[in-house]
């Protein structure tokens, strides 16, 4: 470390205090000096306008995002929407063929509340998938709800029910 710092000023204290160019530049430079100020300003005004201009076009790109899905993107979507009609007519036959009114139990408002949580997870889930159904998590995400809501709905049909005994039997 030491015989680089002595080499270095050594090199220093043997370097000349004056140079001399080879040719004489004072020329060019009172020719450069005399040249009008226009010359730059006109290379670089065009310059900064063209790159305002991409910039704007690409921030403005980048906020709308894709405006028009592609074939694949389009055939996600209607899969999407076919699931969703699968899932909404199971839901439909499993309230039409309901066993018992599970609504009278005791036990049935956290039920209803877990399955109008899931309802509304799947619906916003849904909305983002239509923006972006190539993402894999949120597709296991929506079919985790519609999966957990029927098994609620079956859950809720288990339910013991509250028999009103004040009626006289006949």
């Amino acid at each position: 470390m030491v015989d680089k710092a002595d080499t270095l000023k050594r090199l220093l204290e043997e370097t000349p205090r004056e140079m001399t160019p080879e040719r004489d530049l004072w020329q060019g430079v009172e020719l450069r000096l005399d040249a009008p100020k226009d010359s730059p300003r006109s290379y670089w005004r065009p310059m900064a306008i063209a790159s305002t201009l991409l910039l704007a076009l690409l921030i403005g790109k980048l906020s709308l995002g894709p405006t028009m899905p592609d074939a694949e993107n389009e055939a996600l979507i209607q899969t999407l929407a076919a699931i969703q009609a699968q899932h909404t007519a199971s839901v439909d036959a499993l309230s039409l063929t309901k066993r018992v009114d599970w609504r009278s139990s005791p036990y049935s408002q956290p039920v209803e509340q877990g399955i109008e949580q899931l309802r509304t997870a799947a619906k916003e889930i849904y909305e983002a998938l239509k923006l972006n159904p190539t993402d894999k998590q949120l597709w296991q995400l929506w079919l985790w709800t519609q999966q957990r809501e029927i098994e609620l709905i079956k859950q809720g049909q288990k339910l013991p029910v509250d028999r009103d005994t004040t009626g006289e039997m006949i």
